[in-house]
């Protein structure tokens, strides 16, 4: 989702503190109608929302605050973190402890989702929560395998920087959902347009 400029800067004014109608007015330099405008498409889209405080005379002020989701629009170091983490466990105990990881944790993320899916789940299930999940996930049948391809590499940085070890995570948990073994075909880290993973029918 895009935030417009002038919403862009209300929630940085509420990252700071909740502020009224008045105090973002005069923040931004806009009227208050173009204010109450802006809020009123946050409030709408989830982002921010409004709290009631009682003034020793008159009508409760009205404040406005970010929610849960608003979150996603500041920037976050988690990629250069986990970089961090990643590198210094290669260096202290070499790389396939760090694949034994990430296959350990995608097993682990496939047992999680499985209650979601009833169990074993067929291809359809699996492609579907792949695409809740942001992928960008198709299927199809080639030679007797299904292919099922990821247009959107969640951790595409990671991959980029440590190779086929971060796959690891997407071959257990698509295995472990399938309860099947899967093959890499093909990889965005190597080159390739999509990430696909096979398996026998």
């Amino acid at each position: 989702m895009q935030v417009e400029d002038s919403r862009a800067e209300i929630l940085d004014c509420l990252r700071r503190r909740d502020s009224s109608v008045n105090d973002l007015s005069s923040k931004l330099g806009i009227s208050p109608t173009a204010t109450r405008q802006h809020l009123s498409i946050l409030e709408r889209d989830g982002l921010i929302k409004r709290t009631a405080v009682k003034e020793k005379m008159g009508r409760p002020k009205i404040f406005y605050s970010l929610t849960g989701k608003a979150e996603n629009f500041f920037p976050k170091a988690y990629s250069d973190f986990f970089k961090w983490i990643i590198e210094d466990m290669i260096e202290r105990e070499g790389s396939e402890r760090v694949r034994e990881m990430m296959a350990r944790l995608g097993a682990k993320q496939a047992s999680y989702y499985k209650e979601r899916l009833n169990g074993d789940g067929d291809v359809e299930s699996v492609v579907e929560l792949l695409n809740e999940l942001g992928t960008l996930a198709e299927m199809e049948r080639e030679d007797g395998q299904i292919i099922i391809k990821e247009y959107n590499c969640l951790i595409y940085e990671l991959a980029m920087k440590f190779g086929e070890l971060m796959c690891e995570f997407d071959l257990n948990f698509i295995g472990g959902l399938l309860n099947s073994r899967v093959e890499l075909k093909s990889c965005r880290a190597k080159g390739d347009g999509f990430c696909s993973f096979a398996f026998e029918v």
